[in-house]
């Protein structure tokens, strides 16, 4: 039913924000990108019969599904209907050639997951397998198998949004991102001086939130805290996905700077779920129900790619302006988080926080005289884009990333 599916959102989001809070940013990675779906159905994969015990309880809770009763039935249907989106979803077990998988196992996987446990033969073939089951868009996701290692739970994700009315190409400027007050980046910024999005000013997160329609029944949202006010780790633990979207108004023609990125992203997890309580699955788990033998989770490795580009399903409806017409701005020019939401169940497909978007790119920036994204422009002429423009390249931040094993 539609309220379990929204349930099911709910345990996902949490999932995602623990781990977002659990990851940590640094230079060398200031973006993190993750699909807590994706996470859900490696470490859902592990409790289906596997988990017994102390060990299935620990992961239950981690995946906050021990509230939710059918939690893999509401799960597994769930799956088929993301077919209609931009989404690549590859999961798979991988265990060490030899060990005897319990056939009860490998029956429920394929009934709930169409998954079965694969033998990690070499560097090669899972490499394949994640290129091939992303379209070719992750690639040599492993350099090497970690010594000793009994089980790797794989995903890779890949995501290219298609808003549901495109950005012109023609209007893509260079724009100003400000990773933290004393820094700036060049970024290639898409705008649209009328363009349809839901926005919202929280004062509770101290953010603006906003929200972009994709195709294919899933949205885009941005949270966006308002420099020198409130900050990415500050919004966190107080994030309610399905709260925004029962408080964001509806659609209003607005003026829009939004930079243009691909994004990619690989961590293994390991640490970040040990904080979360999930040592023991990398120690001394009872994995019983999947193999008799004594074993051991040694690696969660995921990997994210989003691209963000000008691309629409439908062009841009026609540009009528009215003269001297007041229009709301929101130029995302600080860091943020996001979330690619399906629209019916609010699970978040992806979850992420950028704190820039031109990782490559970095300077001081002395001058730092910036105004809130929110204020009003005056539309008053064929030039009003131009000036919308420069007034964008005009607005402040806060940082912080996460290490590729």
């Amino acid at each position: 039913s539609s309220e379990e599916r929204r349930s099911l959102g709910g345990t996902i989001e949490r999932l995602g924000l623990q781990l977002l809070e659990n990851l940590p940013i640094v230079p060398q990675q200031p973006n993190i990108i993750l699909s807590p779906l994706s996470v859900a159905l490696a470490l859902a994969h592990l409790t289906l019969v596997g988990a017994h015990n102390e060990t299935e309880q620990l992961l239950l809770k981690t995946l906050h599904a021990h509230n939710l009763p059918c939690y893999h039935h509401i799960l597994g249907h769930l799956l088929p209907h993301f077919k209609n989106t931009s989404l690549e979803v590859a999961t798979r077990m991988y265990l060490r050639p030899g060990f005897e998988v319990k056939l009860s196992f490998v029956e429920e996987s394929l009934a709930r997951y169409q998954s079965r446990p694969v033998p990690l033969v070499s560097v090669e073939e899972v490499n394949h397998w994640i290129e091939n089951a992303t379209n070719g868009h992750i690639s040599n996701f492993l350099e090497s198998i970690p010594h000793n290692v009994m089980l790797m739970l794989m995903n890779a994700v890949y995501f290219k949004g298609e808003w549901q009315t495109q950005f012109d190409p023609t209007m893509t400027f260079k724009g100003v991102f400000y990773p933290d007050n004393m820094k700036s980046v060049s970024v290639d910024m898409m705008m649209s001086s009328q363009y349809p999005f839901r926005l919202l000013h929280d004062p509770e997160l101290k953010a603006q939130v906003a929200s972009f329609s994709f195709k294919g029944n899933t949205s885009f949202l941005i949270v966006m805290p308002v420099p020198g006010i409130g900050n990415v780790s500050s919004v966190l633990p107080k994030l309610n996905i399905s709260d925004l979207y029962r408080r964001l108004p509806q659609e209003r023609i607005m003026h829009v700077n939004l930079p243009k990125v691909k994004l990619q992203y690989r961590q293994e997890l390991q640490e970040a779920l040990t904080s979360m309580g999930l040592g023991s699955l990398f120690s001394g788990p009872d994995l019983s129900g999947i193999t008799d033998h004594p074993l051991r989770v040694g690696s969660v490795r995921h990997a994210s790619t989003v691209e963000l580009s000008e691309k629409g399903v439908e062009a841009s409806a026609a540009t009528v302006v009215t003269t001297m017409r007041s229009i709301s701005m929101f130029s995302v020019n600080s860091p943020f988080l996001f979330a690619i939401v399906d629209d019916a169940s609010l699970v978040p497909l992806f979850m992420g926080i950028v704190t820039n978007p031109a990782p490559d790119i970095l300077k001081d920036d002395p001058l730092v005289n910036r105004t809130l994204s929110d204020q009003p422009v005056p539309v008053d002429s064929k030039h009003s884009d131009r000036l919308c423009a420069e007034r964008a390249a005009c607005s402040a931040p806060t940082a912080q990333t996460a290490h590729t094993d």
